[in-house]
């Protein structure tokens, strides 16, 4: 009995072994004109730190173990003995609108080497403070995700045409395992079809295919197939209470989906109060933030003074796939969707806009 309560240890051990061996990412860098300070390492944004190392002479190694099951997006920074701080791109065979393409990112494979000089640049009509280098790493070496990941358009996904849709479709039958591939058709899967995605999908080879992004967006475009036939949900407003989101009074309505902490979000309100006080009578505004902390918003609503109806609903809320789906929302704002009083898109925009564009979309034919 304890000879196999042994064996049945020493197994499980070995398997729990292989597991956080499988999520450990190794970075080891070699680079002379690297001067001796800090490196840190960041997933998906430069601002959410999650390890560091001190460099010396160029060398460092960095042991990062992840905990989710899925491979992420990660890049690094280095900050010298002077407080100079450079942030790195890397080399990748990718192109963006025809030019070359560098990454800020690679993907979280098991070895990562970055070996050999870094170079300095610094793009044009840009002024960067003597504290701050752009510097353009040497080509890496890595594994298979991060190979996908440069061998991918930086512009694949920019837009949506019959071309762009059966590029999308053979570089997923080039590199089938993806998780960059999956993540972008995630971000932008209400630009899609849901007949679209379900294609993209089943392209898909291999364990990604068992991956809860894998599964959560498969699960998500089913229902899509029967949106029509989904209520439109009611949400929270500024008493409150819960509210319809179109007034059927209208004939034409703008959504703008915003929130507090989003900069661009809060520029362009004066834009939109703007036309607001000159708006055909016809036309509904509807502002929808997508805030997690009621009392942002509410304090953001106080300093711009909105006159329109105001809403809001957060991904957390079971109703939030709803109004994903009905609106075409993939999560980047400001978001403005222009409709007819059939709920129907007549047409929508992502990003700031300029005086003119925004009067141009509203204008009600």
């Amino acid at each position: 009995m304890k000879t196999s309560f042994l064996i049945f240890s020493v197994f499980f051990l070995s398997v729990i072994s292989c597991k956080e061996t499988a999520r450990q990412t190794i970075i080891n860098g070699n680079i002379p004109n690297l001067p001796d300070g800090k490196l840190y390492l960041y997933k998906d944004k430069y601002n959410d730190r999650i390890d560091s190392v001190e460099t010396h002479k160029g060398e460092f190694e960095m042991r990062y173990q992840r905990k989710t099951t899925e491979p992420q997006y990660l890049g690094i920074e280095h900050i010298d003995q002077q407080g100079i701080k450079r942030s790195f791109s890397f080399p990748t065979n990718a192109k963006y609108k025809g030019s070359g393409c560098n990454s800020q990112y690679f993907f979280s494979d098991s070895i990562i080497l970055i070996h050999g000089a870094l170079e300095e640049f610094t793009p044009k009509n840009l002024i960067l403070s003597p504290q701050y280098k752009l510097v353009k790493s040497p080509k890496i070496s890595a594994g298979m995700q991060t190979k996908a990941l440069y061998n991918i358009d930086c512009d694949l996904f920019n837009n949506f045409s019959a071309p762009s849709i059966l590029l999308i479709k053979n570089k997923i039958r080039q590199y089938p395992y993806s998780y960059h591939l999956l993540y972008n058709i995630d971000d932008n899967k209400n630009s899609f079809s849901p007949q679209q995605v379900d294609e993209f999908l089943k392209l898909f080879k291999g364990e990604i295919t068992e991956s809860e992004s894998f599964k959560k967006l498969s699960a998500y475009n089913k229902k899509r197939f029967n949106e029509k036939n989904t209520a439109m949900p009611l949400l929270e407003n500024v008493s409150g209470k819960k509210s319809g989101i179109l007034d059927p009074r209208y004939k034409k309505h703008l959504v703008v989906f915003w929130a507090s902490w989003c900069g661009p979000c809060r520029e362009e309100i004066p834009l939109l109060k703007k036309i607001f006080a000159t708006k055909d009578p016809d036309l509904e505004f509807v502002s929808i933030s997508i805030d997690t902390d009621q009392k942002a918003w509410r304090n953001a609503l106080a300093e711009e003074k909105m006159f329109w109806k105001q809403l809001i609903i957060n991904e957390k809320d079971p109703d939030y796939e709803k109004i994903q789906m009905h609106f075409k929302l993939n999560g980047a704002i400001p978001y403005m969707v222009f409709l007819d009083n059939n709920s129907e898109i007549l047409k929508s925009t992502v990003g700031l806009s300029s005086d003119k564009d925004l009067a141009d979309f509203v204008q009600i034919k």
